[in-house]
């Protein structure tokens, strides 16, 4: 620059210090505005866009922040980032938005509580499918209500007093109207829950059970009554069906571990045969001798290699699975295949000890092979 020009230069009317100021003065104002945080009357919002192409180069899917009043403008400001000859929203179009996310507090609160109802309604509607048909005509109604009461608080509502968003109503809608005491934490989803449950285990034959106190001592008593009639589900068997089935079974005990009568505790084999059938339906009773033979039929390898793994000769201590030395073991194997639970609950009623029954159940359904270990 010559002595002249040096002379008559000034700052003020040069562009490109104009241009340098303002860049400056930008940076600066981006700076400050990083620091102090996005204004809080502002929403953070996900964007997610998807690829178009799916043989083009690159990521499937793509996620933008942005901070905005509304979803509209959020998805007007990362639209306007990003619409740039040859970015993702250009003029190519490789991506399109898929979904808009609020991020707040509030807004995953609310999300959760639509996931809890979502997972809700799921479950009411299996457990429908479960027990269609099988409705208590009269649910003891205390006992409804605190069942009610259960589930309302570890499955409908597990945390009501979170702060923020409050849980609705659930709108699923069920057929039973009966009056029952009020509870505070109850729902009708909770009382759906219980009668459920309730009538599920009816199906089964197993009975829910109150203490009745009386004195200083809590006396168990089935809820609804006493011991079942032998008229009813769950009662006993008759003897002669008691006998019938005893037959069977000591027919084919002696065929698999070729041992005789004199070798068995046939009172205990009876007791077994008789809570093995508290588990037959009426219904089912008069076919079941054919159908217990026709199942230790088809599974006669298996039951010859329970007796040879678990039997008094086994692999095991004596005694460890005292009930495979009994020729009514087989019948209790069919109906842990056929009727699990039910028998379970009969066998805690009748018995002083769940252990014989849980050994002789592991070593039957896991312990033995389909073709019988051959």
């Amino acid at each position: 620059m010559t002595e002249d020009g040096w002379e008559t230069y000034s700052p003020e009317s040069d562009p490109d210090v104009h241009r340098w100021q303002q860049a400056q003065r930008e940076r600066q104002e981006r700076e400050s505005a990083a620091a102090a945080g996005p204004d809080p009357e502002l929403i953070r919002y996900r964007v997610v866009a998807q690829r178009t192409d799916p043989d083009h180069p690159g990521a499937v899917t793509l996620t933008h922040y942005t901070y905005a009043e509304s979803v509209e403008e959020a998805v007007a400001k990362v639209r306007q980032a990003h619409e740039k000859p040859g970015g993702v929203y250009g003029d190519q179009g490789l991506c399109r938005m898929v979904e808009v996310v609020e991020e707040s507090w509030d807004s995953k609160v609310r999300q959760q509580e639509e996931s809890r109802r979502r997972y809700l309604t799921t479950i009411l509607e299996n457990a429908t499918a479960t027990v269609r048909g099988r409705e208590l005509e009269d649910p003891d109604a205390d006992l409804v209500s605190r069942l009610d009461d259960f589930f309302t608080r570890a499955v409908v509502f597990p945390d009501p007093h979170t702060p923020g968003v409050h849980p609705r109503p659930h709108q699923a809608t069920f057929g039973w109207s009966s009056e029952q005491p009020h509870i505070e934490h109850a729902s009708d989803p909770g009382r759906a829950l219980a009668l459920f449950l309730l009538a599920y285990l009816d199906h089964h034959g197993l009975a829910l059970e109150t203490a009745v106190r009386t004195g200083d001592q809590s006396v168990p008593e089935p809820v609804g009554g006493g011991r079942p009639s032998p008229e009813a589900e769950g009662g006993e068997a008759p003897a002669e069906l008691v006998d019938l089935v005893l037959a069977v079974c000591e027919q084919h005990y002696a065929a698999v571990t070729g041992t005789s009568s004199s070798q068995w505790d046939q009172e205990s084999s009876r007791e077994l045969v008789d809570i093995a059938l508290r588990t037959v339906h009426l219904a089912d009773r008069e076919a079941y001798t054919q159908a217990l033979e026709e199942y230790l039929v088809a599974n006669r390898a298996r039951l010859e290699q329970l007796w040879r793994v678990y039997g008094p000769a086994g692999v095991f201590p004596p005694g460890v699975y005292h009930l495979v030395e009994l020729p009514g073991s087989f019948v209790l194997c069919e109906r842990l295949k056929t009727a699990p639970m039910w028998l379970e609950g009969i066998w805690a009623r009748e018995c002083d000890s769940e252990t014989p029954l849980e050994r002789l159940r592991e070593a039957w359904l896991y312990g033995t092979d389909k073709d019988g270990g051959r």
